[in-house]
């Protein structure tokens, strides 16, 4: 995987690029203020308003505020694939710790999400596979089963403890 494609670098771009782009809204933005201002009459309603609200807030808190607004437009539709993304892969993350598969997923985005998609989707596939071919294995006796109760079990256990004495009786000077 490239080191330029990961989550961070995707978030970077996001910014930049909403950031670019909220600035070249507010250069228009104020270029329409400018030539309307300067092409309009100033008795009309438009030309009365920005007047105002320039003489009451000020030019440098209104253009914060246009960047700040549209940045935060831009950069949240920008992100939602990203977070759509995330949330695709924590759903079927769940899913796959709950029930042992998952649907579906799928990922539009590249680099680290995509590789973690890939993961997931690998495991599901290890675990079903796997699920289908194991070899029914008897379940494992526990304390609810009674294990002593076999006639058979219980003549080896006699048999290995008189083999065990009868070596014990044994004298090794005797050899």
């Amino acid at each position: 995987m490239r080191k330029w494609l990961t989550v961070r670098a995707a978030y970077l771009y996001t910014m930049t690029g909403s950031a670019l782009l909220s600035g070249i809204v507010l250069f228009l933005t104020y270029r329409v203020f400018a030539w309307s201002y300067a092409h309009v009459s100033p008795d009309s309603f438009f030309a009365r308003l920005a007047r105002g609200l320039v003489n009451y807030i000020g030019r440098m808190p209104i253009a914060a505020a246009v960047f700040f607004i549209v940045f935060a437009g831009l950069f949240m539709l920008r992100s939602q694939k990203l977070a759509d993304d995330m949330k695709q892969i924590v759903r079927a993350a769940e899913e796959l710790a709950e029930r042992g598969s998952f649907n579906e997923l799928e990922v539009a985005s590249g680099g680290e999400l995509k590789a973690l998609a890939c993961h997931l989707q690998g495991v599901r596939r290890w675990r079903t596979t796997s699920s289908a071919d194991r070899i029914s294995i008897p379940p494992i006796p526990n304390e609810s089963t009674l294990l002593l109760d076999n006639e058979e079990v219980m003549a080896v256990i006699l048999r290995i403890k008189l083999l065990l004495r009868t070596l014990g009786a044994v004298d090794p000077d005797s050899q």
